[in-house]
């Protein structure tokens, strides 16, 4: 939970435009967030239906600059950077010398010698000393407070709305493909990304565009959305959640996460070694459904009278409309599972992950 006292909380630019939707404003990772607007659920219905709007400008912003900057980062973090084509996104981490996560991340080649990266709003300081203590000769930027910020447009709509929003069609052709979109605020700089499993874009708007461009979109179509259904909507998708599915304790191996530390194999980065070194992994994430209470973080899972895991993330789902939930199970268990709920077993169903077909890439 978020312990910063009101007084000490960063805002984004839309925090009059939440209030005067009637959004629930809550502390998150430092700032005043909106948790819903009225139903959690409803929300997560329209992103899956339609399209959902979300503001996540506490995202962390960083700008890495010059000759070093693609080599540099490439041994920083745990995926290939010097490989990573202009004009892409790329999902990778960042890792300790053990191999363990310590964030995941996304990082963007907007130039030959310019990558662009977004991480965890909770991890901005940790991740901007880290990765600089590692970078000599690279000329870095903190743009997080610049007065801009992120917009997520996600959803079957959401390629519609964009294309009337700057009156073409003609724009982000491909999964993880960076963009220049005219608009009557200017240029967008947009990214086909985002953290719900549907078609959508990741809209980096300036101080001067962030309020217009987010009033037009709501005026098209888009449902305003808040973190509520943001984690109802990637647990759905099973995207993980640093602090959750991944933390220190995990590697990218036992995660499934290998395409997140591309050549792992054989390049020289910060845990590569580490990574080389492990045993086959004893545990996995799989995924659970329960006939009626949500399996919460921390929940034991039982196989028979054996400890087996934990639960790591649940949430009731708006699309399957029942509870699900993600779990640490080690490997080779064959039997029928169980949580523990302060001493109570619940009984609980292993299902195939995601719970919820992927459609980012259509």
């Amino acid at each position: 939970m978020d312990t910063s006292s009101p007084e000490t909380l960063h805002q984004t630019p839309l925090a009059a435009r939440h209030r005067e939707l009637g959004a629930k404003m809550v502390p998150f990772a430092g700032w005043e967030m909106p948790l819903d607007y009225g139903s959690i659920l409803g929300e997560s219905r329209a992103v899956r239906k339609g399209a959902g709007l979300f503001d996540v400008s506490h995202m962390a912003r960083f700008l890495f600059c010059g000759p070093a900057a693609a080599a540099e980062l490439d041994y920083a973090l745990g995926g290939s950077i010097m490989d990573q084509p202009i004009g892409k996104a790329r999902y990778t981490m960042i890792l300790q010398e053990d191999g363990g996560i310590m964030d995941d991340l996304i990082t963007y080649r907007t130039g030959e010698e310019e990558i662009f990266m977004v991480v965890n709003a909770s991890n901005r300081i940790r991740d901007w000393d880290i990765l600089t203590s590692r970078l000599d000769q690279t000329e870095c930027a903190d743009l997080t407070e610049d007065g801009g910020g992120i917009l997520a447009l996600q959803g079957p709509e959401s390629h519609r709305i964009l294309a009337e929003l700057a009156g073409s069609s003609d724009f982000c052709p491909g999964f993880l493909d960076l963009a220049e979109l005219d608009s009557p605020f200017g240029a967008l700089f947009l990214a086909r990304t985002g953290y719900t499993g549907e078609h959508g874009y990741e809209i980096f708007v300036t101080a001067e565009q962030i309020d217009p461009v987010w009033q037009r979109l709501v005026e098209l179509g888009a449902a305003p959305v808040g973190l509520g259904a943001r984690d109802v909507l990637r647990l759905e998708a099973a995207l993980p959640l640093y602090g959750h599915e991944i933390h220190e304790g995990v590697n990218p191996i036992e995660a499934a996460l290998r395409f997140g530390v591309r050549g792992w194999k054989t390049r020289d980065f910060v845990g590569g070694d580490a990574l080389r070194a492990l045993p086959e992994p004893t545990r996995g994430l799989i995924g659970l459904t329960a006939p009626k209470r949500v399996p919460r973080e921390g929940y034991p899972l039982y196989c028979g009278d054996k400890l087996v895991g934990e639960v790591c993330s649940g949430v009731f789902s708006a699309t399957l409309e029942k509870p699900i939930a993600t779990a640490w199970c080690q490997l080779g268990i064959d039997g029928p599972l169980e949580v523990d709920i302060r001493g109570k077993r619940m009984a609980v169903e292993r299902v195939d992950l995601p719970f919820v077909p992927h459609r980012s890439r259509d």
